[in-house]
């Protein structure tokens, strides 16, 4: 590190005793050594995410690091050019907790984005619902996480908002419970009902067998039996069984005079005297 500040020292020293032209070109040289660095940054990034570093984490660190380049770049050229540099970062420490006070809330998006990266509750492409918040994850930035939504909304809201409250992450585990439950007439048998879900569960390899699948009466309406079947499957393929099944049993009561009740009362007229 010596040897470094050293040889960093006889540098500046040597430019700043050349002519303005000479301070400008070196200058000039910083910028694009700045510009090289930026350029390598991003293509160890694009590196790191094809040995697994997710596509999420890319926004934050790049912009970590960029910030960085961009802060020592332009104190360097200030420097260069003859300003006092030092007089700067004193002014800066000194007005610290005024800055620190005036940007608590960035401050903040910024803590609290580096916990997000760090701590991984949620990755690229998940589909997570925090709070009013639902959507699929593009990326963490260094003020705010972006969303998609299912209908193709840009969703954009600070890092503090997320870290804030409880995050429920659809994605993360490989296998979810689709739970149907379907109401039938107190005419008809739960048994022959609990059958037709057993069959139509027991038809379908998407349908994990351990955990086994639950069949039961799950509740006795005003006007209709509960009966629930209960399965694990893949998360992937968690929508599309729980939408092709909600119709298939419909489809399948009908077939078996199964009737789907809806809500009725029974009124009793008693005649006055």
């Amino acid at each position: 590190m010596e040897a470094i500040k050293r040889i960093y020292e006889n540098w500046m020293n040597g430019v700043l005793d050349h002519s303005m032209l000479q301070r400008l070109l070196a200058a000039i040289v910083i910028l694009a050594v700045a510009k090289l660095l930026l350029v390598v940054l991003k293509f160890t990034i694009k590196h790191a995410e094809g040995r697994g570093l997710d596509a999420s984490a890319k926004p934050l660190i790049y912009s970590l690091f960029s910030y960085c380049i961009y802060t020592v770049t332009l104190l360097l050229m200030l420097h260069v050019l003859g300003v006092n540099t030092a007089g700067i970062v004193a002014l800066v420490g000194a007005a610290s907790l005024a800055v620190g006070l005036a940007l608590k809330d960035a401050l903040s998006n910024i803590a609290s984005g580096l916990l997000l990266l760090f701590l991984r509750p949620f990755k690229a492409g998940d589909y997570i619902e925090c709070g009013s918040i639902k959507g699929n994850i593009i990326g963490i930035g260094l003020f705010n996480t972006t969303f998609k939504t299912v209908d193709g909304l840009f969703v954009s809201a600070p890092n503090s908002a997320l870290w804030g409250q409880p995050i429920v992450n659809f994605s993360k585990n490989p296998l979810r419970r689709l739970e149907i439950t379907v109401g039938i007439d107190y005419g008809d048998s739960p048994e022959k009902a609990l059958d037709i879900m057993r069959d139509v569960v027991a038809g379908e390899p998407l349908f994990m067998r351990k955990p086994e699948p639950q069949f039961f009466v799950s509740g006795l309406e005003d006007s209709s039996v509960k009966v629930t079947f209960r399965a694990w499957a893949r998360t992937q393929d968690y929508f599309n069984l729980r939408w092709k099944y909600t119709a298939e049993i419909k489809k399948r009561f009908a077939a078996e005079n199964i009737t789907i009740p809806f809500p009725q009362r029974t009124v009793h007229v008693v005649e006055g005297p």
